[in-house]
């Protein structure tokens, strides 16, 4: 699942749900909380998934 503010990628029983907004140092907005949201769901509804870990791309995790 790739939107414009997350990446959300499952690799066997894992889950990576990184914030792709580089350019503001991956800083969470309205937009970006509602995608996190449903990425969220969707590895909450998949009973493979045993592990998730949240990076950011670029040079910061988050900016608050």
């Amino acid at each position: 699942m790739t939107t414009s503010h997350i990446v959300l990628t499952i690799t066997g029983n894992v889950a990576t749900l990184a914030l792709n907004r580089p350019d503001v140092r991956n800083a969470i907005d309205d937009e970006t909380r509602v995608e996190i949201n449903a990425a969220l769901d969707q590895v909450a509804r998949d009973r493979t998934v045993r592990a998730l870990v949240l990076t950011g791309n670029g040079k910061a995790f988050c900016a608050v």
